[in-house]
């Protein structure tokens, strides 16, 4: 009798093992406006400990570089401009999100968490999901909606502040204050904890999209880091207030900056960006310890982005993005879990790639309404020494933005006219451009007619975009054919018959 029930549970446990090995969880950390290229990582060092033995994707880019729309493309895995808020379009409401459409039903009904739920996971949203007015009709005071695809969610209705925040608690409006214990940072991490707990202990895999605020303005550090890294100041790159007069409008009529009162302004909001990015390292960790307690660690898969890159004083700008410039459009991305190989890759990724990523991970396949691709198979050790990778994967990346106005940071103007562009990041082993067309009308949908004006940087050379050599003797007119040919392809394309 001992001998068949000592069988009995060794055919139970081996079930529940194959079970875990088919179904991984899956964590997405997802911050707001970290940069890369300004040392946004460096504060998250036992993140970045932590993720080192995965995949970093050295060339991963936006799509977009603002909030709303960046995020949307995560969600939707497709491209900005087919989620683009059209007039004539149907079942929206609000309107729009920063020019996204992201409350309609065709958006909700293909978001990533509606894919992966169907694949058995246990599905949770925890922090900012998009922008007001994107969120308003799952924070209502009653009668507040379901979010797409979510057993679980904890989500931001308000924006820009760390204390004093409201949150839609799986459709019951939640305020918090002001003490310690009400830290933005802090209270996600609970809720994510919380969702974690449950799910493992009833042997559910589950997808936790955890989206905490930080570093977004106004910066504001928890108590315990308020004192935290004294002495740090913004990285004065060679483009830090300079002025370049042969970009394109907005950028050119950048006046500098007074040393005496914007630089440090900057630099307090560099430091304090830190400071609440070390909250961020503690919520990393503890989704860690909590999965090594149930040892579910090694079942687990990690993808850490953000939603955009920023800038603090290149070319004259205090402190946003909304360019397509290095600093606003390239962000971290690591990739970490079972059968992911420790390497870095130089493909050309993007954020419309993420939920495509995510679905074949979950062990799906990716709608055909889904514009980006899935890089699994780029990253995963099993595919090590396969021709098929390189050859099959795309060398330019899309860039899309339609201005929002007049935007003013420290009486810069760093949004306006003649800011809404097209552009492509192109990215080989001989090549290493970026090319970009400007509009004068925000309203522009398609880019039909004519560019206002046009740049071409050649960043093998030019890493910091300093020289504009459209126009000069040494553009390069047939690559400038070419990309702007791949433009209008690939901006009025769809699904799969996106490159």
């Amino acid at each position: 009798m001992k001998v068949l029930v000592y069988y009995f549970l060794l055919l139970i446990y081996l079930q529940s093992a194959v079970f875990a090995a088919e179904k991984p969880n899956i964590v997405l950390l997802l911050t707001d406006d970290q940069d890369l290229l300004l040392g946004g990582m460096s504060p998250m060092s036992r993140t970045l400990a932590f993720l080192s033995d995965g995949a970093y994707l050295k060339n991963f880019f936006v799509n977009t570089p603002v909030c709303c729309p960046s995020r949307s493309t995560l969600i939707s895995g497709r491209f900005p401009h087919n989620i683009l808020y059209n007039e004539s379009a149907k079942g929206h409401s609000p309107p729009a999100c920063m020019h996204m459409n992201a409350s309609s039903s065709d958006f909700e009904e293909k978001s990533i968490a509606m894919y992966v739920k169907k694949l058995g996971y246990r599905t949770g949203q925890f922090g900012k999901y998009l922008n007001p007015p994107g969120v308003e009709s799952y924070c209502k005071a009653s009668g507040a909606a379901p979010m797409p695809g979510f057993d679980r969610w904890f989500t931001m209705c308000n924006d820009n502040r760390y204390y004093g925040n409201k949150m839609s608690d799986n459709g019951k409006l939640r305020t918090y204050g002001d003490n310690p214990s009400d830290y933005l940072t802090t209270i996600i991490a609970n809720a994510t904890l919380n969702f974690m707990e449950n799910s493992l202990k009833e042997k559910e895999p589950f997808f936790a999209y955890i989206a905490p605020h930080a570093p977004h303005v106004p910066a504001t550090p928890a108590p315990q880091y308020e004192n935290a890294l004294p002495y740090m100041f913004a990285p004065r790159s060679p483009i830090y207030n300079y002025t370049a007069t042969d970009h394109h409008g907005i950028m050119r009529l950048q006046s500098p900056m007074d040393p005496y009162q914007i630089a440090p302004q900057i630099d307090e909001l560099f430091q304090n960006r830190w400071r609440t990015l070390l909250s961020v390292d503690d919520l990393m960790m503890d989704v860690v310890n909590k999965l090594e307690q149930h040892k579910q660690l090694n079942n687990t898969y990690f993808l850490f982005t953000s939603d955009h890159g920023f800038q603090l004083g290149q070319f004259n700008l205090p402190s946003c993005k909304l360019q397509p410039y290095e600093h606003d459009i390239r962000v971290p991305m690591f990739v970490k879990g079972p059968g992911i190989a420790k390497s870095s890759p130089a493909f050309v990724a993007g954020m419309v790639d993420i939920a495509p990523t995510i679905i074949t991970l979950a062990g799906g396949t990716p709608p055909d309404t889904m514009d980006g691709h899935s890089f699994e198979t780029m990253i995963k050790k099993s595919e090590w020494g396969s021709d098929k990778r390189a050859s099959t994967w795309r060398d330019k990346h899309t860039l899309e933005y339609w201005s929002l106005g007049d935007v003013i940071r420290y009486q810069h103007y760093i949004d306006g006219p003649n800011n809404t562009y097209i552009g492509v990041r192109l990215v080989n082993e001989t090549h290493n451009y970026l090319y970009v067309e400007y509009y004068e009308n925000n309203n522009q949908r398609y880019f039909t007619e004519s560019a206002v004006e046009c740049e071409l940087f050649d960043m093998s050379v030019d890493p910091y975009q300093k020289v504009n050599l459209h126009g000069t003797d040494k553009e390069d007119k047939n690559l400038v054919n070419e990309l702007h040919s791949f433009l209008q392809q690939q901006l009025m394309c769809s699904g799969s018959n996106c490159v």
